[in-house]
């Protein structure tokens, strides 16, 4: 056996787990790091990567602060949460022009071709209601196992009725080991996960409003980033 095929034989039958993590991040707060923590202690992933949109388009009449301002913040965010996890985790300035998560992703499995991938796309259950939205959502839907971060208040039956029936695989096609609870759907190729018991009294949009209002975001979002924010003046 040559060395290619080792390495071939060793990545199927330990695939490298990379997960994206999606969102707007206006600011990136505990709520959200919370949420990769629980994803990892459930998925064991191998690399991390926040993604802050550049305009999400279920927020096209909303407010954002620059994407730089957020990109930043996240960046801030990174390097806190990175010395308690044990992988890389880093963000991804993929987003700065519109609808490149796709080309990333395609550029990612075209770059480690002797590798076996599997990509996990995190992203909040109230942003996977306007999924149909997004540019070739469909495509994404085919390349990534998708997890979502449930909110009260959200039925399982929402979320799976997003979803385009011609994705969805047979109903006997469901992965054995994973609980009926924490699936969402079954498709093709991929699967969308339930990711329970995350939810937060944090809200990015509570950070902003007490900020505005002169209030502390102490413990709503890390260290780091509340610095920042102040220092910048950001939500006045």
């Amino acid at each position: 056996m040559t060395t290619a095929q080792a390495h071939r034989t060793a990545a199927k039958q330990h695939p490298r787990r990379i997960a994206i993590f999606g969102g707007s991040f206006d600011p990136i707060h505990n709520g959200h790091l919370s949420v990769a923590r629980a994803a990892d202690r459930r998925f064991n992933f191998d690399e991390l990567h926040f993604i802050p949109a550049s305009r999400p388009p279920h927020k096209l009449k909303q407010h954002l602060a620059p994407f730089p301002h957020r990109f930043a913040m996240v960046s801030l965010a990174s390097t806190e949460l990175r010395t308690s996890f044990r992988r890389w985790l880093k963000p991804a300035r993929i987003s700065a022009a519109r609808n490149s998560t796709i080309p990333w992703i395609r550029s990612a499995i075209s770059a480690t071709s002797t590798m076996a991938i599997g990509f996990f796309f995190m992203i909040g259950a109230d942003a996977f209601l306007d999924i149909p939205m997004w540019k070739e959502y469909e495509t994404l839907l085919m390349l990534c196992d998708f997890i979502i971060a449930n909110r009260p208040g959200i039925r399982t039956e929402a979320l799976r009725l997003v979803i385009p029936p011609d994705l969805m695989a047979r109903a006997d096609a469901k992965k054995e080991e994973d609980p009926p609870s924490q699936v969402v759907a079954q498709l093709h190729k991929t699967s969308v996960y339930l990711l329970e018991n995350v939810s937060s009294e944090v809200s990015a949009t509570d950070v902003r409003r007490r900020q505005q209002r002169g209030q502390s975001i102490h413990g709503l979002v890390s260290a780091r980033v509340e610095e920042y924010i102040l220092k910048q003046g950001l939500y006045k």
